[in-house]
């Protein structure tokens, strides 16, 4: 073969390689962007808001009874409403905790059952049992491990606490950093406890109608995961990061084989 056309075959195999490094690292962008293609200007109706959060075991309650002469209900708290002060090393301390039966001990009330009432179920129940014993209290119920889980390839994942009763998927995304560029985002994994067991549902964040969707709101306890996509190099990433090298490399292999065959 003559090395002219030797030359032009090698050029020609150079072009076809970072071709096929670029197309194959890189990642659609409508697989990068949220709820892509939604219309602008458009009020869409709420997505249905899930069922109130009902209190399992292991789920953690502070309660406090309050009224005008805090001494006259000192005997059904835990801690004096002076002393009581919160931090995350004494929650165990002020709160109690539902155990497998799904009970608490309460102070001179004994066992009461909690499992499966919401907050303002448990508020109404114990007001009852505390008006038997002194007039005029009010009581105050609150779900303390109000906790969520983000996993896999966020920027920040672990455990974050709920700071609203009524939390979106993309809020709590957003608190763990946001997806990274190497994350499924068509493919979110909600992972869920229920009554009937371990639920898992999948989530398409790049679909328009997620707003419809019933896993919209995330509940205390869920667990998102985010998969890596099947290809690791995202679209944004592309300019700058390893497919630029993994180009440079090839080059200069094939750069390399060139010089030598001269």
């Amino acid at each position: 073969m003559k090395p002219n056309i030797k030359k032009s075959v090698l050029k020609f195999t150079v072009v076809i390689c970072v071709c096929v490094c670029l197309f194959s690292c890189s990642t659609p962008m409508q697989d990068l962007v949220y709820m892509n293609q939604i219309q602008t200007g458009k009020t869409y109706e709420k997505a249905s808001f899930p069922d109130v959060y009902k209190i399992r075991t292991n789920d953690q309650l502070f309660i406090q009874v309050i009224s005008e002469d805090p001494l006259n209900v000192a005997f059904l708290n835990i801690v004096s409403t002076e002393r009581m002060s919160y931090s995350a090393g004494n929650t165990e301390l002020i709160t109690y905790l539902v155990d497998d039966a799904g009970n608490i001990a309460f102070p001179q009330l004994g066992e009461i059952g909690v499992a499966g009432l919401t907050v303002s179920d448990i508020r109404h129940k114990l007001q009852l049992q505390v008006d038997k014993y002194i007039e005029n209290t009010s009581v105050i119920v609150k779900h303390v491990n109000r906790t969520l889980t983000v996993i896999g390839e966020v920027k920040r994942p672990g455990q974050q606490a709920m700071v609203k009763n009524q939390l979106t998927i993309f809020e709590a995304l957003g608190a763990a950093g946001d997806v990274t560029d190497f994350g499924n985002r068509k493919n979110i994994k909600l992972v869920r406890e229920t009554n009937d067991g371990t639920f898992v549902a999948a989530i398409d964040l790049t679909d328009p109608l997620i707003v419809y969707s019933p896993y919209y709101y995330v509940l205390p306890h869920d667990v998102l995961y985010i998969e890596p996509a099947k290809k690791v190099y995202g679209a944004k990433t592309m300019p700058f990061t390893t497919p630029f090298s993994m180009v440079l490399s090839v080059i200069s292999t094939v750069l390399l084989i060139i010089s030598i065959s001269k």
